[in-house]
């Protein structure tokens, strides 16, 4: 079963990805705003849109965040920023914080399917730990299916700060990969990775919007080295269809936002339009995303510099 829902999660998947790399530039956006301060100069805006996934017409959200990591001096900056991207970013991709809680993704690596074979394969206990290097990909194995624990998915109810054990199964294929030599003007060179949500959630949770419950879904990691020696990441997030559901407590309870709101347009007998609301709340959810993502990117920016080491320092102070 996981591994056919695996399969249908690279198949469409693949599909949304290359709809946003194709369309991004064509795409409305909307400033979204986080509401608290991060370490490093951001930029996330959302989107709503619709495209055609396996031949049917779906409905799309999602959100696109640029992160100033800043400008560094060395010669084989373009060489490293490939090998980190590549080789590092998701194994290191974790920290803890002073208070002693963990920040940014812990990856576990569960199954795979074999290079050009139609077997399918466990990871060996002693090798579940960390990311594949995203150059094994295509060459070793077709997929890897990896649980992603996320640290960093905490909300503030007044005083109170909530933070949740969220995970999500994700699956890495080589067609999500892209390394392109002086892609603009602007840029010497991009570096992309991403990958599919698959339709399960390692941790139960009443969201009916989140991990396990996207439907088609994926998320890119673009990172870009400009002609000044300056490091960019964009990140791109995108569901198909748009949310259907802000909370999950089984079928036979309706959902209370969304669920609510029809019941309500019913009652008006249709003169109130739900629209305008599921835009908000829809955006809502874009921006919980976009904070998760961002205290990421706060944290990989210092993980990327401690690795460069001595071998160039950073203009900016941290």
């Amino acid at each position: 079963m996981l591994v056919e829902k695996t399969e249908e999660a690279v198949r469409d998947g693949l599909q949304l990805e290359r709809w946003l790399r194709a369309q991004s530039g064509d795409l409305t956006f909307f400033p979204l705003a986080l509401g608290k301060k991060f370490r490093l100069p951001n930029r996330p805006e959302g989107f709503f849109g619709s495209l055609e996934i396996n031949g049917q017409a779906r409905t799309v959200m999602g959100c696109r965040q640029e992160v100033e990591f800043g400008r560094y001096e060395s010669n084989d900056l373009a060489s490293r920023l490939r090998e980190f991207v590549l080789g590092e970013f998701l194994k290191r991709a974790h920290w803890t914080y002073d208070d002693g809680s963990p920040g940014g993704f812990t990856v576990e690596q569960n199954l795979y399917k074999a290079a050009g074979k139609s077997e399918y394969q466990q990871f060996s206990p002693d090798c579940r730990d960390g990311c594949i290097d995203w150059r094994q990909l295509g060459p070793e194995y077709d997929w890897v299916l990896l649980t992603v624990y996320i640290h960093d998915f905490v909300m503030d109810f007044g005083p109170i700060r909530k933070r949740f054990r969220e995970a999500a199964c994700v699956a890495p294929n080589t067609n999500f990969v892209h390394v392109v030599e002086n892609p603009s003007k602007e840029y010497a060179l991009e570096i992309s990775v991403g990958y599919p949500f698959v339709e399960f959630a390692p941790i139960p949770n009443v969201f009916g919007f989140g991990p396990g419950k996207f439907g088609v879904a994926v998320k890119l990691f673009s990172f870009f080295l400009t002609r000044q020696n300056e490091v960019r990441a964009r990140m791109f997030f995108a569901a198909a269809p748009r949310c259907a559901k802000v909370f999950d407590f089984g079928k036979r309870w309706p959902d209370p936002v969304y669920g609510g709101a029809s019941l309500l347009q019913r009652l008006s007998m249709g003169k109130w339009n739900p629209s305008a609301f599921h835009d908000r709340v829809d955006m809502g959810m874009l921006v919980q995303h976009c904070r998760v993502h961002q205290a990421l990117m706060d944290g990989v920016e210092r993980v990327w510099r401690d690795w460069l080491g001595g071998a160039s320092t950073p203009n900016s102070a941290r």
